[in-house]
């Protein structure tokens, strides 16, 4: 499977994701070719090479076209061109998706949005441009990293509500509606570099000039093929929640772990340490999902002594299981695991009076 990953720590926009593509490969002239089949007036679409503090990136230069302002206006465009279904349905997801957000940030309806990141032909061209471009490349999925925002626009906010993001800039705008728009709508998953074999790489520049090069970097290769036995393996994100203890009773820890697991932990373990002032002291670490990381953190915060806790994001390898009947059993390559479930183990030597060991 070929994937795609956009790297948006430097600012993420339309025209820098189209550049990216076409830096690592995409046909300038398939590209102009496919988005003329869109009614959008005659316009002029061009990529030079740049530097932006010494580092190479493509830049798009658009000139020309059809002021686009009405929202039911651009949907006939997309719907009459003559592109590929799928890359027209991607298209509007993604309009729908800036459209809803121009309208909440600015209190009126859909129907009435007056379009200020989509009026002029650029936007239809970046959108379409980013679109085609992964269709071309024969991308199945895309990844990101998570969002670098700076300071945002309205719109920006509404978009990008549920995905992870952060800022480093306190003056200027990194990450565009329209960018934002096209990877939340496009992007599989949004976090650190998937398991992938790179084979090509591209930059796209933006407009801005900052103290960090405003470059945009996409990775393309298939999922990695060096890992035999992908058939059987899924990955898995995960939080990684840890506190230092060094002061508490230790006759809670049972507690909080079974509470913990109660709340959706995944796995709790302590791990003994030598602590600060030379007293012993005990590592809590829980693996939680994320949507249960907050309950999770908000338990430790109350039932410990701890004033801090340590997050990691973590992903693992899992081999697929499935349970049959008091058995949990996973298939690596030819052969199998099987475990006895402990709780079942329990039932069954309680109900027969034989030893647990024996049943396990």
């Amino acid at each position: 499977m070929k994937i795609a990953y956009f790297d948006c720590a430097s600012g993420v926009s339309g025209d820098m994701i189209m550049s990216a593509l076409v830096d690592a490969g995409l046909s300038e002239k398939y590209l102009v070719g496919e988005l003329k089949k869109l009614s959008i007036g005659k316009f002029n679409l061009r990529f030079t090479d740049i530097k932006k503090n010494g580092m190479h990136a493509k830049f798009a230069e658009i000139s020309g076209g059809e002021q686009l302002r009405e929202f039911s206006k651009i949907k006939k465009i997309i719907k009459k061109s003559k592109l590929k279904e799928s890359i027209k349905q991607q298209g509007l997801k993604i309009y729908s998706k800036i459209a809803a957000a121009e309208s909440t940030a600015h209190s009126i309806s859909k129907s009435l949005v007056h379009f200020h990141e989509i009026a002029e032909v650029d936007t239809i061209i970046d959108i379409f441009g980013a679109v085609i471009g992964l269709d071309a490349l024969k991308i199945e999925k895309v990844y990101s990293s998570p969002l670098n925002l700076g300071v945002p626009a309205p719109a920006t906010v509404e978009i990008i509500k549920g995905i992870p993001v952060y800022s480093t800039d306190d003056k200027n705008e990194l990450a565009t509606p329209t960018g934002a728009a096209i990877i939340s709508t496009l992007a599989e998953k949004i976090g650190p570099i998937p398991e992938m074999k790179i084979e090509k790489t591209g930059a796209g520049a933006g407009t801005a000039d900052f103290e960090k090069p405003n470059i945009l970097r996409v990775y393309i290769g298939p999922s990695d093929a060096t890992i035999s036995l992908k058939n059987y393996f899924s990955t898995d994100e995960k939080i990684l929640l840890e506190t230092n203890i060094d002061d508490m009773d230790a006759r809670i820890f049972p507690y909080i772990t079974e509470k913990l697991f109660e709340n959706g932990a995944v796995d709790v373990w302590l791990t003994n340490i030598h602590s600060k002032k030379g007293r012993p002291g005990i590592i809590l670490s829980v693996l939680a999902q994320i949507k249960d990381e907050k309950k999770l953190a908000d338990i430790i915060f109350y039932e410990t002594t701890t004033l801090g806790i340590r997050r990691y994001p973590t992903n693992r390898w899992t081999l697929t299981r499935k349970k049959d009947r008091i058995y949990k059993v996973a298939k690596l390559g030819n052969s199998f695991k099987r475990m006895t479930e402990y709780e079942d183990a329990v039932k069954i030597a309680k109900k027969t009076n034989v030893p647990l060991r024996e049943v396990l």
